[in-house]
């Protein structure tokens, strides 16, 4: 089964231990224990322009699952210091990952510098709530590309942040995908059924890194989802030669 994953540092488990999966790890684990042997190519830190354009050059039609961990830039720009708003792996080189080899380094991203100052970022932030809360063009053109292929794609919504900007943001981009996902014919993984903006979900002292419990939920449930969603043809066979 040839996977592709799209995410930014939960992919490969940012801040987790050695030890411990990523909700990419664990997703395949439950993949492999159903009888499937699992391959997965990952991209992560890509913004929405980036992810269509490395989208436009793969060949989409070579895989067997397409999955996007969608962030909170689908509704307008980022908030300044919310988070990282450029690839951080360089050049769209992907990350290759096998079964049992699902966690990546632990090393933090480098964040854009917070300049702006409590009034520009409440601009910023009205800025982006009425850029487009329809289908802005970047998410549009997105799903378009993906058309010819929602049946084997599936889409996440972003994951929750503990800072009230970041999540305001979050909280518009998930009505959003919701939306126009289901009105598209994707199926959607709502990550708001499984985790909340709350300390017990985060690693301690992060306001936006999920820790090791909430990964294994969000594996676990993303599995489940995969295996009901109406519009997703799920692969019950081994690897493809």
């Amino acid at each position: 089964m040839n996977s592709l994953l799209l995410g930014d540092g939960h992919a490969y488990g940012y801040g987790l231990s050695a030890r411990q999966l990523s909700y990419t790890g664990h997703f395949v684990r439950r993949l492999s224990r159903a009888g499937r042997s699992v391959s997965v190519e990952a991209y992560a830190h890509l913004t929405l322009p980036e992810s269509t354009d490395m989208l436009a050059r793969l060949p989409l039609s070579q895989y067997d699952l397409i999955v996007l961990q969608l962030g909170p830039d689908l509704v307008g720009r980022a908030i300044p210091g919310s988070g990282p708003a450029h690839s951080a792996v360089g050049d769209g080189l992907p990350i290759l990952h096998q079964p049992g080899r699902m966690n990546g380094p632990a090393t933090r991203p480098t964040s854009p510098k917070h300049t702006g100052t409590v009034g520009q970022t409440a601009f910023n932030i009205a800025a982006s709530a009425f850029s487009s809360l329809s289908c802005p063009g970047r998410l549009a053109e997105l799903l378009t590309l993906l058309r010819p292929y929602r049946h084997m794609v599936l889409l996440m919504t972003p994951f929750p942040c503990r800072t009230w900007p970041g999540q305001w943001l979050r909280e518009r981009s998930r009505s959003v995908l919701l939306e126009e996902g289901a009105r598209r014919g994707f199926s959607v993984f709502d990550t708001a059924s499984v985790v909340q903006p709350r300390d017990e979900y985060f690693l301690t002292g992060d306001d936006a890194h999920l820790n090791a419990v909430s990964h294994e939920l969000i594996g676990r449930a993303l599995f489940e989802f995969y295996q009901s969603a109406p519009t997703i043809v799920t692969v019950q066979t081994t690897n493809r030669n």
